[in-house]
């Protein structure tokens, strides 16, 4: 019986914090679960922070980076670690593993495939090789001068063959994984970032349990976790496969530093199964392009397989994970998000401007649930520990006009009075009407909802931008903007009005979806959030802006279209990438109920707006991605401001 003691630590790391993340990664190591594994295996990049963007190219990156992965090397008795990092070698900048063990730097392993498609940019920063590389890495910033492998290698320890794959070279066609196995590959590790999005947990289990089938071998993979540097959420999720079965996985969306996921693994089961496999025999060719590093023997005790070891041996789901859906995904998601937004920007809190409708209830909703989670995981003195007055972490302000309905100031007090935080109302009437005045007398003409629609909406969203913003500074808060992503890809928004804000938690997912969100909450569904009266309320009525006057009964879908047509619209055209015509066939199924001529009015309609709005979205707030795709241009779709049309 051959059996090695794995651990795959998920860390919750900061961009440029070298001592922070340092610390934590010490932190995991110092569990007893890393004291008693053979093998330890960290995020990717987690000693610089995955997202860094163009202070990568700065030398002190790299020569903190590699003092930083010196600093572990006191930790690495009798063990093998492996830790991200970036090096510059020759004249490239490189996304490397390394392998540690014993007190020296065995090897650095350069990403082969960089992510460069959604919200990745990783060939702006680093080379990839294209093909495997075997050289050796002369560190410039330690006294130690020794050289380093650096390149593609099986490395073997005590007879167990391992491998690497960074995160993205899991995920292509041509893996290296596939030249491993040929020469007895046992455990496939994979360092990752890989970010949060709904249903992609089980695309990423997919992946590695035909991995783990195909090739008979241990995959184990581990994943950054939180929010990271502001728009990307990572998951966590630690997990390990065999013969296409996940047999262990880590807690997702954790809301502390970090989580460490072991498992023994039976080398001769895998081994046996590997046997019964017919296979042929590996080319002379790729054999000779994989050196095999050995690595000194380990003393270690013998790994016994007790009781509760051979529990590890099977799939055990943590029980938060039994409940997951995609709205408890993105409940959890975006609470993190928010958590991890607020203890790294070191505010007070969040600011909203609640206005009684689905999009600022959302919002209160997630606040809410942010700290509600954080208190379960962290601690009941979490925000007392940050320095943050829980009774003021979240702040809102209804501001109505005449065009507002009782309806929706009852539904902003009744949701404040359920989550029990802070709440005013003030009329700003007369701020609207002093400024339309001021325009009145200087274009020396009468504004009128018949000639100046528009214009007289807008001007009521603006006002409340400065007023918000001002409670927000009051506060010491993050004032948090509301819209969705259906809205931000017609420009469904006033820019410096209902557009302002420090950051937009919702925009990377539909109005539909968060219709559909609150509908779930309503049903009991949701593992986070109870019903609520408010939103019984909320759910009765037609989204609106009430921004017209009330006898005009302003609803948003009259303004646009349907949400739901809206939305099929924005995925055919947007991410799919269809033409209009092969957009409209697929609508006429979708939606046998509507009128082809109508359809097509609104193929034409969309696609107007969305070109026509790029400026806005330009100037949207920083924003969570949520979603298989955002409209965010700094993480998700560029498109030029100006354009000949969509």
């Amino acid at each position: 019986m051959h059996l090695v003691k794995v651990s795959a630590v998920s860390l919750n790391t900061t961009p440029l914090d070298f001592s922070g993340n340092v610390k934590k990664i010490i932190q995991a190591l110092s569990t007893n679960q890393c004291r008693d594994s053979e093998y330890i295996l960290f995020p990717e990049l987690c000693i610089s922070g995955y997202g860094c963007e163009d202070s990568f190219f700065k030398e002190s990156v790299w020569k903190r980076s590699w003092l930083a992965l010196e600093s572990l090397l006191p930790y690495t008795k009798n063990k093998v670690i492996i830790v991200g990092l970036v090096v510059f070698h020759g004249s490239f900048l490189y996304n490397c593993a390394a392998v540690l063990s014993n007190g020296k730097i065995i090897a650095l392993i350069p990403k082969l495939n960089l992510a460069n498609t959604g919200i990745h940019y990783e060939r702006r920063w680093f080379h990839s090789p294209n093909e495997f590389l075997v050289d050796q890495y002369m560190p410039h910033y330690s006294e130690n001068q020794t050289a380093v492998p650096f390149g593609h290698f099986l490395l073997e320890k005590d007879g167990v063959r391992f491998g690497l794959e960074i995160c993205e070279d899991s995920w292509v066609t041509r893996r290296a994984s596939h030249f491993y196995s040929e020469q007895g590959l046992d455990i496939l590790f994979s360092p990752g970032a890989s970010h949060f999005s709904l249903g992609k947990r089980e695309i990423r289990h997919r992946i590695f349990q035909e991995t783990s089938r195909t090739s008979q071998i241990i995959t184990v993979f581990t994943n950054l976790c939180g929010n990271e540097s502001g728009r990307a959420i990572f998951e966590g999720g630690s997990f390990f496969c065999m013969d296409g079965r996940v047999i262990k996985e880590g807690p997702r969306l954790f809301f502390g530093d970090s989580q460490v996921t072991s498992a023994a693994i039976s080398l001769s089961q895998v081994r046996s199964l590997r046997a019964r496999e017919k296979r042929s025999l590996p080319t002379k060719d790729s054999l000779s392009k994989i050196p095999i590093l050995r690595l000194p023997s380990i003393n270690t005790n013998p790994i016994l397989l007790d009781h509760r070891q051979k529990e590890e041996s099977h799939f055990d789901l943590p029980a938060d994970l039994e409940k997951t859906t995609i709205f408890n995904d993105f409940t959890r998601a975006v609470s993190l998000g928010l958590y991890d937004y607020l203890r790294k920007s070191k505010t007070k809190g969040y600011t909203l401007s609640l206005s009684g409708g689905a999009d600022s209830a959302a919002c209160a909703l997630l606040v809410d649930s942010m700290k509600q989670i954080a208190k379960k995981d962290v601690g009941d003195f979490v925000f007392h520990n940050l320095n943050i007055e829980e009774s003021k972490l979240l702040v809102t302000l209804y501001q109505k006009t005449e065009n507002n309905s009782p309806l929706t100031e009852k539904i902003a007090k009744l949701l404040t009075e359920e989550l029990e935080t802070e709440h005013h109302s003030i009329a700003i009437d007369e701020s609207v009407s002093v400024a339309v005045h001021l325009i009145e007398t200087t274009l020396q003409k009468k504004l009128s909802w018949k000639t100046d629609d528009l214009a007289l909406q807008n001007i009521q969203a603006r006002i409340r931008s400065p007023l918000i913003w001002l409670l927000a500074n009051l506060n010491g808060h993050l004032l948090i903007s509301t819209g969705n992503r259906s809205e931000a890809s017609v420009g469904y928004t006033t820019m410096d009005g209902d557009s302002s804000g420090s950051l937009c938690p919702i925009s990377g997912v539909s109005k539909e979806f968060i219709l559909n969100w609150l509908d779930d909450i309503q049903a009991g569904n949701n593992a986070y959030i109870s019903p609520k009266e408010s939103l019984r309320l909320l759910r009765e009525t037609k989204p609106t802006a009430e921004l017209r006057p009330l006898s005009e009964k302003q609803e948003d879908e009259k303004d646009l279209m349907p949400y739901p047509l809206l939305q099929k619209i924005e995925r055919y055209l947007v991410y799919l990438g269809i033409d209009e015509e092969e957009c409209l066939l697929n609508l006429v199924t979708d939606f046998p109920s509507l009128t082809k001529d109508y359809l097509s009015t609104q193929i034409t309609r969309f696609t107007k707006l969305f070109a026509a709005a790029q400026w806005k979205r330009e100037r949207l707030p920083p924003s969570f991605h949520l979603d298989e795709y955002g409209l965010d241009p700094k993480s998700s779709y560029r498109y030029p401001i100006l354009s000949g049309g969509f």
